[in-house]
């Protein structure tokens, strides 16, 4: 037990290693960085009406589609489409 006493006084005499003061720099840099915002406000806002002119040239509007069966099965239907067809 006495070596290890002894070996804790000398880490608590030979104080904090010289490479990390340099720890809690970086640390509050690299918070900062996080804390701007990687796009400003007006770049968002072009951002989000290019793709709302984008959705609604692309998308054709409200014009309603008949679904699509990709395997040509033929579509499920809900159980309570099934007991209106039965009643």
């Amino acid at each position: 037990m006495v070596q290890i006493d002894d070996l804790l006084a000398q880490l608590g005499a030979a104080g904090p290693d010289p490479r990390l003061e340099t720890i809690e720099a970086a640390v509050l840099q690299g918070a900062e960085l996080a804390r701007q915002p990687a796009l400003s406000t007006p770049m968002l806002a072009g951002i989000a009406a290019l793709a709302l002119v984008s959705g609604a040239l692309v998308g054709g509007g409200a014009v309603r589609r008949a679904p699509v069966d990709p395997l040509g099965q033929g579509l499920a239907l809900a159980p309570s489409t099934l007991l209106e067809r039965a009643l």
